[in-house]
């Protein structure tokens, strides 16, 4: 266990930095305490929810373009991370949500949980105007005891060929899945993958999700305040990122080419 945690340098250096663990046999002594020294779900694999806050079609792009951005980079730093959750639209995503299933994953995001503004020519337009658009990015974590939240038998599964974007069979097959969870009246749907059992998987990671966050009605202050919060501010024609954390400017084409590690801006 301990030489898959290192394999991510954030990870490690969360090992290092907070518990002092730098071998196997640091981490094998400690590795019972670490729990109760951590607070706020610091612990905790996390999701990163991505949908509109202000603007026109071109936030379904931006939904998108980051979507990709964080799984992307994700990836290329050896987190465990899945797409588990889009909603297609001709011009991008109207949402997603991603599940990062790394330990520390919460602790190591949160920072980019609140409002995400960005400035830039709209590419819908034939204007020339700057056009100033937000998207919410929230990181959620996934609290370990929420594990079995909810029982087989109190879900509905129903299966249904899966459409593109102009509402067009993406295949004949019904790979696609909703499921009803029956109490709490909650519907969810995915056809993001071929693959019906991937579908299936997909869906039942998006309910749990949901529930946790009816159940847990303490996270709405929460919400609350991450939709008041600025985090960044992109300005594409100019070529810059603003941290509203520091008030430094950062290079946004060498921010989308992996080249700035996001987690220390």
């Amino acid at each position: 266990m301990y030489y898959n945690f290192i394999k991510n340098e954030y990870i490690k250096f969360i090992f290092e930095k907070n518990f002092s663990i730098f071998n196997i046999n640091d981490y094998n002594n400690i590795k019972f305490n670490i729990e109760k020294k951590i607070e706020n779900y610091s612990i905790c694999k996390c999701y990163i929810e991505i949908y509109p806050n202000a603007g026109g079609v071109e936030t379904y792009q931006l939904v998108k373009i980051y979507t990709d951005f964080y799984y992307k980079w994700l990836k290329k730093n050896n987190f465990d991370v899945e797409i588990i959750y889009f909603e297609n639209n001709e011009h991008g995503y109207k949402k997603s949500l991603i599940f990062v299933n790394n330990i520390y994953s919460f602790l190591l995001l949160k920072p980019e949980s609140g409002i995400h503004r960005i400035m830039r020519n709209n590419p819908f337009t034939n204007s020339n105007k700057i056009q100033t658009s937000y998207i919410n990015i929230i990181i959620i974590p996934k609290i370990n005891k929420e594990k079995n939240i909810f029982n087989k038998e109190d879900i509905l599964i129903e299966t249904f060929k899966s459409k593109g974007p102009g509402g067009q069979h993406v295949n004949n097959t019904n790979s696609a899945i909703r499921i009803k969870h029956i109490p709490t009246n909650i519907t969810v749907s995915c056809q993001s993958e071929r693959s019906q059992l991937k579908n299936k998987n997909f869906a039942l990671k998006i309910l749990e999700f949901k529930i946790f966050l009816k159940n847990n009605l303490n996270f709405n202050n929460y919400f609350k305040n991450l939709e008041k919060k600025y985090i960044k501010t992109y300005h594409f024609e100019n070529n810059f990122i603003i941290n509203h954390f520091n008030n430094e400017k950062y290079n946004l084409n060498k921010f989308f080419k992996f080249e700035i590690n996001f987690l220390n801006i």
